[in-house]
């Protein structure tokens, strides 16, 4: 079958045409991640618990065969079947052996290349028909059988955000990027100039992870208006710089700064810090700070942090995403000029 493009893929699942088999590989994981949820949603929401399953490559209950009659299980609701191996680089692009055995997570996982992989091609050969089998990888090897083989049979869309081998590919790659960036900035009825766009792109300087990041603090920052400027670019597009200052979220909500405080998370997220570290450093200043200094905002302050707590605990949406919209939630007007912890 021939490549899909992007477009393409998002019209196929609008339209809930998908195909039997389906390879998204690529270092763009919050669009592969977006696309994988896309997917699934084809399926009734009531319906997926029977008929939508995940499963790690090479893992169990993620060997070849267990993938292989995974998918040929008839749907027990609905109209289809879904089945999406992660890590599906351990089939499509294995380690060698003894390295699979140094560096992989799970201990009683096999080496890819003792894996017998023939329930699989036969499954690739003679895909069911009322079912769709989706392969997320990072990367894929097309020298080998299997591989060569799964590439011929299936849709394969490539997102390799803003990698590019050589100046062409890489200038593809980023067009294809800025592309689909604009088109998500116009479905939340937002527009931006392609000088704008090429600065916000160029802020992330190659990294793709961290471009998607500065989209979703871009949509939340300017939620309410039309058009994005360069100023909020400014604002919100990512600065990778140490943590000089542990207090700098509280204190930039403390200040009304809501730009700042989004920086300054971002990059207490960055480091590797926990959400959790961070809203109990928020829920200690709400109660301890805010109350004395505004006892108006204190209700709806207990109410975001509740409710983002409660999210953060269930998996109830991206971790980064709710901590950003706690900390534009908090922001208000500035308080009395008084700073905590860290420099003063």
């Amino acid at each position: 079958m021939p490549s899909l493009d992007l477009r393409t893929l998002e019209s196929r699942i609008k339209s809930r045409t998908l195909d039997p088999i389906h390879v998204f590989v690529g270092e763009d994981v919050k669009l592969v991640d977006r696309m994988v949820d896309a997917v699934e949603a084809t399926v009734d929401e009531g319906d997926r618990p029977f008929a939508v399953e995940r499963v790690y490559a090479a893992e169990p209950g993620g060997m070849p065969i267990d993938i292989a009659a995974a998918i040929r299980v008839l749907p027990m609701l609905g109209d289809r079947r879904i089945v999406v191996v992660l890590r599906a680089e351990r089939l499509l692009k294995p380690k060698r052996a003894s390295k699979w055995s140094e560096t992989t997570e799970t201990e009683d996982a096999e080496a890819p290349d003792a894996l017998d992989l023939g329930p699989l091609e036969a499954y690739v050969d003679a895909p069911a028909e009322k079912a769709t089998l989706v392969f997320v990888a990072s990367g894929i090897d097309r020298t080998r059988r299997f591989t060569k083989r799964l590439v011929e049979k299936a849709s394969v869309t490539e997102f390799a955000g803003l990698a590019g081998e050589g100046p062409a590919g890489r200038g593809t790659a980023r067009a294809a990027v800025m592309e689909q960036i604009a088109r998500e900035l116009a479905a939340q009825n937002r527009t931006i100039e392609p000088r704008i766009l090429h600065m916000l792109v160029d802020r992330a300087g190659g990294d793709v992870s961290r471009l998607r990041d500065d989209v979703e603090r871009l949509l939340l920052y300017t939620e309410g208006q039309s058009k994005i400027s360069r100023e909020d670019v400014d604002e919100i597009a990512t600065l990778h710089v140490a943590v000089e200052d542990e207090w700098a979220v509280v204190n930039a909500i403390a200040a009304g700064d809501a730009p700042a405080a989004l920086r300054a998370a971002a990059a207490r997220l960055d480091r590797g810090d926990s959400p959790h570290q961070l809203l109990g450093q928020l829920r200690w200043w709400v109660s301890s700070r805010l109350a004395e200094a505004d006892a108006s905002r204190l209700r709806a302050a207990i109410d975001a942090l509740l409710r983002t707590d409660l999210a953060l605990k269930s998996s109830g949406g991206d971790e980064r995403v709710l901590v950003e919209r706690l900390v534009v939630e908090l922001t208000g007007k500035p308080l009395p000029d008084r700073r905590w912890g860290g420099r003063r």
